[in-house]
């Protein structure tokens, strides 16, 4: 076989939902019937235009204008509009446009930089694609829950397990989707963060065979879960990368459907974080209010919650269908219905469609001449795409079998090898080739949107395909994994008859897994890093799905083992989530990835004490603002560096290449009474040629030095803390270095 071809195996992966079709984009301040009103002028303040367009609004247009689809506005001379559209990877719709890899590989790579660039590539062809009258412009990406249960249907989608390193993620891709660097004052394209919050489920049924799915669940979640957990990554994406939308999500939290919390929508979201920007409901999630959670009594006194609670659109047309009833009733007026609108028109004027032409033949600024033609699927994007994989993919054993001869064939087999074999048991004969790559893993009819996995180990089928090619080829088999589940890995990597020789995890990359050949022949070293703690199969027989604690301790739910009745089950034990609070001991730990390299860490300067005074202060004020009683919120711009750490890496092998400096903080009392293990306060990629020595500077916020109540109640928490740089689990082959501090 050609290896160059053969390396590229495919794995096919659809656009996520059903996609609206898109409609041209029209000014109506190009119209002379409309370019002197307020809305059209430029020099006032975006309030005040957003406020005048919607005055001018008839009752009907505004009621329409509050779901996803809205009609032609007279009033204002715009055309019909959709604001659903989806970009997590690249601009789905039915033009062709570049496909990134999935975030949940993407992130593996650890680089801002990367990030960042994915999403203003993705950007880009989304402003490209609206001036060619192919697309709108608001999409409902990324998606910032966490991976905080290995059967969860949309692990593919998120960053990963960490609150922080999702966070991080959110901010870089919204920062490049959102950022037009010749233009200041409008937006490239809307990015939204979701699905806000505790959204980690998908359509599962219990042991007894009742189902559950993401419409009905109500997510019980601690107070302390949401502040430094499920919430983190929202707080970062509003406050750091200054999204532009957030979607509310279909289940409820703590009894309250999220489309219709107050709390989260208002108090948090834009009291607490200064959101700025307009919330979406997920598709239905506002009927569901009504139809599936219960918890309105009514069509009409559903939209009353919703409207008030802070949900300015609705995907689909609950709202329009029932609003014009509510505001007869009295359950609305026309200002609740205002107050909705002007966010909306807020984040249209930000996009330019009050100000651009959307046309390049004429243009009225810099981001009209931006064309389809020169960006879409262009050379730079493609690089762009496959720098998604050759960063992430991560190497979690090489017993010498990598990097493959550049003289030799090799064979590439399995069901993920190609398009046409979905199915596990297909192998092709490998006893003519130098080397054996067998591609193995999940897809979509696995685990995706709308479906949880019911397992997180490989099938009996790709067990036994695994065992049969190993035991056939002539040389130690490179097994790479193709799945955003995180399996159960121990067949592969506790192998000792050799037959095993690598193992590699790619997620899942891009269509054409490109970048991928690279490295597999050496051209570029591994440097990806797990993103999601791989367990042991044992862990889905111990947790319930629909346990949503994220720390160690007796569940309410049944063993997924039990097959009884539920009421006639045993109870679970969570054994905790993450490594954060994880107590056994994982397949693969969060963090790991090895190299075609070595390398050394040492320490070269670190603080041995913090004073966490002005944690205190803070945690003072902001309680104090609050007065309700309820969780508080440190804005991250407050939250400065406790302390820099500089840490010397040094290539002590002999090829060039990137490594990924981790920095975890060990609190005080860890592992007792919900206090984390560890946790993640940051990270940074760098090449290191043979050879060479560089610095890497690391700095932990304050709020890493707090502990956090079961009410959700903030404090600084003084003592001795373990800082460490790296894993130790691949001590001696990659940098590991340690230091203490004292807090006070």
């Amino acid at each position: 076989m050609a290896r160059a071809a053969t390396i590229a195996a495919l794995l096919l992966l659809p656009g996520v939902g059903a996609q609206p079709a898109a409609g041209e984009l029209v000014n109506p301040c190009l119209n002379a019937t409309f370019e002197a009103l307020p809305f059209c002028d430029a020099t006032l303040a975006i309030d005040l235009r957003a406020a005048d367009a919607v005055s001018r609004m008839t009752i009907p247009e505004k009621i329409d204008a509050l779901d996803t689809k809205t009609g032609p506005i007279a009033s204002l001379g715009l055309p019909a509009y959709n604001w659903w559209s989806e970009a997590s990877s690249g601009v789905m719709g039915s033009r062709p446009t570049t496909k990134f890899a999935y975030p949940v590989t993407t992130a593996m790579s650890f680089n801002r930089t990367l990030w960042r660039a994915t999403g203003a590539a993705i950007g880009r062809e989304a402003r490209a694609l609206m001036n060619a009258g192919a697309a709108y412009s608001t999409y409902w990406a990324p998606v910032v829950n966490l991976a905080r249960e290995p059967r969860w249907g949309r692990n593919i989608e998120v960053p990963g397990e960490d609150p922080y390193l999702t966070g991080e993620y959110a901010t870089e891709f919204v920062g490049g989707f959102q950022a037009a660097p010749e233009d200041p004052y409008h937006l490239q394209a809307s990015a939204c963060c979701k699905h806000y919050v505790a959204n980690e489920l998908e359509n599962t049924r219990q042991p007894d065979g009742e189902q559950w799915d993401r419409q009905h669940v109500d997510s019980n979640v601690t107070q302390r879960d949401l502040v430094d957990s499920y919430m983190v990554p929202f707080q970062a994406c509003v406050e750091k990368g200054k999204v532009s939308s957030l979607m509310c999500s279909y289940n409820a939290v703590n009894g309250v459907p999220s489309c219709a919390n107050d709390w989260l929508l208002r108090t948090v979201a834009r009291d607490a974080w200064h959101f700025d920007g307009y919330i979406t409901s997920d598709c239905d999630a506002d009927s569901n209010v009504y139809d599936a959670h219960h918890y309105a009594a009514t069509p009409e006194e559903a939209v009353a919650d919703v409207l008030k609670a802070g949900t300015d659109v609705d995907c689909q047309s609950f709202v329009g269908q029932h609003a014009r009833s509510a505001l007869d009733k009295g359950l609305i007026t026309e200002a609740d219905m205002d107050a909705r609108l002007v966010n909306l028109f807020k984040v249209r004027l930000r996009l330019g469609h009050f100000d651009l032409s959307f046309d390049a033949a004429k243009p009225r600024g810099p981001l009209d001449e931006i064309d389809a033609d020169a960006v879409v699927c262009s050379d730079a994007h493609l690089d762009a795409s496959m720098e998604g994989l050759a960063q992430s993919a991560t190497l979690l054993k090489n017993d010498g079998a990598l990097p493959l001869k550049p003289s030799g064939t090799a064979a590439v087999v399995g069901p993920n090898a190609l398009l046409s074999k979905a199915d596990a048991g297909y192998y092709g004969p490998t006893d003519a080739a130098d080397a054996v790559v067998l591609a193995v893993g999940t897809d979509l009819t696995w685990a995706a949107e709308g479906k949880d996995a019911t397992s997180i180990v490989f099938t009996a089928a790709q067990l036994e395909l695994i065992d049969a090619v190993a035991t056939a080829s002539a040389t130690p088999v490179v097994v790479v994994v193709f799945s955003a589940t995180p399996l159960d890995l121990t067949p592969l990597l506790a192998r000792s008859d050799g037959k095993v020789g690598a193992v590699v995890h790619v997620g899942q990359p891009s269509v054409t897994v490109k970048g991928l050949g690279d490295l597999l022949y050496g051209r570029r070293s591994f440097a990806g890093r797990a993103v999601q703690t791989v367990y042991p199969a044992a862990y889905a027989d111990q947790i319930s799905i629909f346990d949503f604690n994220m720390r160690p301790g007796p569940s309410a739910f049944a063993r997924p083992d039990c097959a009884t009745n539920e009421s006639a089950c045993p109870r679970g034990t969570n054994p905790g989530r993450t490594y954060r609070f994880y107590v056994d001991e994982p397949v693969v730990p969060f963090g790991f990835g090895l190299s075609y390299t070595t390398f050394a860490y040492a320490v070269r300067s670190a603080p041995t004490t913090v004073d966490l005074a002005p944690l205190r202060a803070a945690y003072a004020g902001v309680a104090a603002a609050r007065g309700d009683g309820g969780p508080a919120f440190l804005s991250l711009h407050d939250d400065a560096a406790a302390a820099t750490y500089a840490v010397d890496v040094t290539n002590t092998g002999d090829i060039d290449a990137d490594d990924v400096v981790l920095g975890f903080v060990t609190p005080p009392g860890a592992g007792v009474d919900g206090v984390p293990l560890k946790e993640l306060f940051g990270f940074e990629r760098v090449h290191v040629k043979a050879g060479e020595t560089k610095t890497v500077y690391l700095y932990p916020a304050l709020s890493k030095f707090k502990t956090v109540a079961e009410d959700g109640a903030l404090a600084a928490r003084p003592g001795d803390y373990a800082i460490e740089f790296g894993i130790p689990e691949t001590r001696g082959r990659m940098g590991y270095a340690a230091a203490t501090l004292a807090a006070f």
